[in-house]
């Protein structure tokens, strides 16, 4: 039966390949995300819009309640003997069905942004759920994650006066400090350093005459300090630094085999005994590629 039922040429609104699972509702492209597909959307299709053996490959919906499926079948070839795939076209018998389909697929559309969130915040919480408890562990992420918070105060564009950097310096020591001035302490008795902005903001306020770190008070206890201030926070950034850098380290590695840059020296190693070279070899890359010059 073909598509159109009168002189106007129909538009599809929606559109689903099951190949990539990907859902274009007018104009938009969205893909369902792999475990939803198989938990809501796959029960959906059997057995009346797809099957092991008359597989769908692609739904149309059009905007006069017609729909078109190009189907899969798995049947004999009895010249050769053997089963193999042949493509055909669905009869439209089943229209109210299409139209229940069409109605459940736009629903999907519209909810995979929902569907993605929470499965980020699954994976962060896959990722960092050890952070959310008191451990060693906590306390590393916690101290490095301050740590690469205030990496940009020694960028040589930051204007900042000596007096603070020097406060800097010596929250960032005290930091990097903390396991082994811990180390014998029960970790929920574990204390981070005041940073400069509290120091100057609340503390100094009350204590005027207060040298930077010299007294007790001013170290904050993990329950205090990181649970209730910096764990979501911490939590959010580290997980959104891992796929930046995936991201980016994906990107620079297709950006290399479409230009490959010639590596002197060895190659990397399965011991990495020649990182420092390695090091070297990238610095000068980069220091080139940041004067426009050609690797």
């Amino acid at each position: 039966m073909g598509i159109v039922a009168d002189a106007n040429v129909p538009n599809i609104i929606l559109q689903l390949v099951l190949a990539d699972r990907q859902i274009v509702y007018r104009g938009v492209v969205k893909v369902v995300p792999d475990q939803y597909w198989k938990d809501e959307v796959v029960p959906k299709l059997y057995p009346l819009w797809d099957t092991e053996k008359d597989r769908l490959v692609e739904f149309s919906y059009y905007d006069n309640a017609t729909y078109h499926c190009t189907r899969r079948k798995h049947v004999k070839n009895f010249r050769t003997g053997q089963y193999e795939w042949k493509d055909y076209e669905m009869e439209q018998n089943e229209v109210a069905a299409a139209t229940t389909f069409y109605e459940f697929i736009k629903d999907v559309f519209f909810n995979i942004e929902s569907i993605e969130r929470e499965e980020f915040q699954d994976e962060m919480s896959r990722m960092y759920g050890e952070v959310r408890t008191e451990s060693w562990l906590s306390i590393r992420l916690a101290r490095n994650f301050l740590l690469a918070e205030t990496d940009y105060i020694f960028c040589s564009d930051v204007t900042i006066s000596d007096e603070k950097k020097a406060m800097y310096q010596t929250y960032r020591q005290k930091l990097r400090e903390l396991p082994s001035t811990f180390a014998d302490t029960e970790v929920s008795a574990v204390k981070f350093p005041m940073s400069p902005e509290a120091f100057e903001a609340v503390y100094k306020v009350n204590n005027p005459d207060a040298v930077y770190l010299e007294h007790e008070d001013q170290w904050l206890a993990l329950s205090s300090f990181f649970f209730t201030q910096f764990r979501d926070k911490m939590a959010r950034y580290l997980c959104v630094r891992d796929l930046t850098d995936k991201i980016y380290t994906e990107a620079f590695i297709s950006a290399s085999r479409n230009t490959p840059v010639k590596m002197e020296g060895t190659a990397w190693s399965v011991e990495h005994d020649n990182l420092d070279s390695i090091k070297s070899q990238l610095d000068t890359l980069l220091e080139k590629l940041d004067n426009g010059e050609t690797p």
